[in-house]
Formats: structure tokens, C-alpha cells, sequence
């Protein structure tokens, strides 16, 4: 019996994200190993999204163990249950519909709160990071995975557009957000985590580097990551600009980051990991 279709769909930005976990996945599952993870471990996975995370932290933790994988979108629960039926060999896994601010979890239950590149969609990150050290046992690590929009994904476009792409991004994330630095929530976790009553024990950035030419998945993330660029900025982007980021995001054209052969790129994540006190 299959199950019942998800009555909302996915957010705008899920086919992006699918893009960039199939770009740099063996990349970001170095985050994944870097979490200390003792045999028979219990983590939680909030907010899940689809379930990319959570299989690599299954996966981690086969045979013994367990992950619980929480989201309030039905959408992304069902996105991440389709995965978990091919996972194959890995600990066990629960899904559960469940509240970042408000987790039907007992106080402690967890060894390891796991939160990936969410933070921009919580309205108040402290208050979500406080309830996932709730439910981390005493002594136990709450680990957060975020970038910055500034610096997540560096090419070697020329220096005058790069400049002019920041300033417009600072301008698109104030319009949106009320801050310059809303869409760069890297740059605050470490206040969030102390600010939740966590400790922070170690902050690790990870970087990946592409070279030309682009494999086909990364060829897929660049051309999703350059559309949401300009959808983004566009609008803040004096016209020379906005035409040579159209020039990179064309595959036909000789000079874009698709046809070049000394184009590169470099991904950036960081990983930080707070302790709850004993």
C-alpha cells in the first residue's frame, strides 16, 4: 500500500538543495564523520528536510544505533521516507512530524541533536537551539552544519562582478530579512549556541574544491545556484553587472564558468559543535 501524497509540496528551493547534496555529497558527509559518534548512539535530525543528512549519520552508525528524523513539512517527511526505502545497510531510523520549537521528546533523550543548514528558516534560531539542547542528554553535543551566502560557493568570476554580486546580496538580504548578514546565518551560530545555554567545543570549516571541466551534478548545482542568484539579486544589480552574471550563467557562451577550462569552484560549510553542560 503506497502512502498517501503529501498535501503541501516542496519548497521552491528543494531542487537546488538535491542539486548541491548530489555536487558535493561525499564532501559533506566529511561534516558528518567529524561529529563524534560513539557505537549505539542516539541522534536526532531537526529539521530533516529530505533526509540527506539523516541517511549519513544512519549510515555512520550501522549496525547499532538509531536516528530520529523530525520535520513539521509533510512534504519533506515523504521526501525523506522514499530515501530511507533504499537506504540499505544503516541503523535504524524513525520519522516523526514534529515542531523545532516545541519536540515531543523526552528531556535527555538524545546523545546528539543534528541541525543542517536550517537556521535561515527559524524565526528565532536560539529558542530551536535551546529545545534541541533539551532533549540532548547532560554532557551530550548539539552540532549545526551552516554556511554563508557571502562565501558558500566561491568561483573565479571576475573581481568587479564578484564585488557587486556581494553588495547586492547584502541588499536583497536586508530587503528580505532586515539585516545585511540575514542570509549568512554562519556568521552567528556560535552566538545563538551560547545564547541557547550551550557550550561551544570546536568550529571546523570544511571546503570543496571543482575543477574544470564540471562534472554533470555540479554542472546541475551551478546552473540552479546561478538562477537563484539572479533571481535574488537581480533587481540590485546595475545593468553592466547583471549582464555579465548572465554571461557566466550561460552555458553557450565561451566565457561563462560552464565553457571555461581554468573555471573554478570552491563550496564551503562549517561545522560547529556545542556541549551541554553536565
Amino acid at each position: 500500500m503506497r502512502p498517501d501524497p503529501p498535501t503541501e509540496a516542496l519548497p521552491d528551493y528543494s531542487a537546488s538543495l538535491r542539486a548541491f547534496h548530489r555536487a558535493f555529497g561525499r564532501d559533506l558527509r566529511r561534516a558528518v564523520r567529524a561529529v563524534p559518534l560513539p557505537p549505539g548512539s542516539r541522534v536526532l535530525d531537526v529539521p530533516c528536510g529530505d533526509g540527506f543528512y539523516t541517511a549519513a549519520l544512519a549510515r555512520r552508525l550501522y549496525p547499532f544505533g538509531r536516528v530520529t528524523a523530525a520535520d513539521l513539512s509533510d512534504a519533506y517527511l515523504a521526501a525523506a521516507r522514499t530515501r530511507f526505502a533504499r537506504l540499505g545497510r544503516a541503523a535504524d531510523v524513525a520519522l516523526v512530524k514534529a515542531d523545532a520549537y516545541r519536540l515531543p521528546f523526552r528531556d535527555g533523550e538524545f546523545d546528539v541533536a543534528w541541525c543542517a543548514r536550517s537556521l535561515i528558516t527559524l524565526d528565532d534560531p536560539v529558542a530551536a537551539l535551546a529545545e534541541m539542547g533539551r532533549v540532548v542528554r547532560p554532557g551530550g553535543l548539539v552540532a549545526v552544519l551552516e554556511d554563508d551566502e557571502f562565501h558558500r560557493v566561491v568561483a573565479n568570476v571576475p573581481v568587479g562582478l564578484e564585488l557587486e554580486l556581494h553588495r547586492a546580496v547584502a541588499e536583497a538580504a536586508r530587503e528580505r530579512y532586515g539585516s545585511r548578514t540575514g542570509l549568512s546565518p554562519a556568521r552567528r551560530v556560535s552566538r545563538y549556541l551560547l545564547e541557547a545555554g550551550l557550550r561551544l567545543e570546536r568550529r571546523t570549516t570544511f571546503a570543496a574544491d571543482r575543477d574544470a571541466p564540471f562534472d554533470p551534478a555540479v554542472r546541475r548545482y551551478l546552473r540552479a545556484m546561478m538562477r537563484e542568484t539572479r533571481d535574488l539579486v537581480a533587481k540590485h544589480l546595475p545593468p553592466v553587472a547583471l549582464a555579465a552574471l548572465d554571461r557566466e550563467a550561460d552555458p553557450g557562451h565561451a566565457g561563462s564558468l560552464f565553457r571555461r577550462p581554468d573555471a573554478e569552484l570552491t563550496c564551503f560549510t562549517t561545522l560547529f559543535l556545542a556541549r551541554k553542560p553536565e
